[in-house]
């Protein structure tokens, strides 16, 4: 949560919009968020299970701390779809302002990796990578590598952009999500799948696989 607040600051900070200016504003908060490794040192240790303990772990916090802070009325959620958690708050976001529910979003996402645990489980599923390496789109891929950051992008209509005067850093084409449903095991990707995702995608953005 802190550094979501940090994050989140430092994004209004270059875009040179006012925190305060947003008060009471239908902003939503999409925040994608897959691990909760400071909780897990925790537990255990019953002299942790306070009130803020538990407000500062809980998932669901993460993002209505942002609402809370800024005292924004847009929708407020955390999502947890593993490695592509943030994309799917990308994608929420975009969905509250293409329908206009929200003039504005605050998305993204943060990963601190505290503990063990999860890289000795991955191992022993041979979910990692032996030599520490991704390889995205490789034939050699053997794995991936877990790590840990944070982003925060602050999302509006490309015309209210423009009207406010707003730095524009990128604009986004397009985005999609889907399942893989069954393949020959639950953490196993389907390559047709993701193909036909990254198609679909491109078709919706105009934009041709060899641009």
């Amino acid at each position: 949560q802190r550094l979501l607040l940090e994050l989140s600051w430092e994004a209004f900070d270059e875009a040179g919009i006012k925190p305060s200016s947003i008060r009471g504003s239908n902003t939503s908060v999409c925040v994608g968020i897959s691990s909760n490794d400071f909780a897990n040192t925790k537990f255990g240790d019953t002299a942790s299970g306070n009130s803020f303990f538990m407000l500062g772990t809980t998932m669901s916090i993460a993002s209505n701390r942002l609402s809370y802070f800024y005292d924004i009325h847009g929708s407020s959620f955390s999502v947890d779809t593993a490695c592509s958690s943030s994309l799917y708050a990308l994608e929420h976001a975009c969905q509250k302002i293409a329908s206009g529910q929200s003039d504005m979003a605050i998305c993204g996402g943060v990963s601190v990796l505290l503990t063990p645990f999860p890289f000795v489980g991955f191992s022993q599923a041979s979910m990692l990578s032996p030599d520490g390496r991704c390889k995205a789109f490789d034939s050699a891929g053997n794995g991936y590598v877990r790590s840990e950051g944070g982003g925060i992008l602050l999302l509006k209509k490309l015309s209210h952009a423009i009207r406010d005067g707003d730095p524009i850093v990128a604009t986004i084409a397009g985005v999609g999500t889907n399942s893989d449903g069954r393949t020959n095991g639950i953490s196993l990707p389907s390559s047709d799948h993701q193909e036909a995702l990254l198609r679909s995608v491109y078709a919706s953005a105009n934009i041709t696989p060899q641009s």
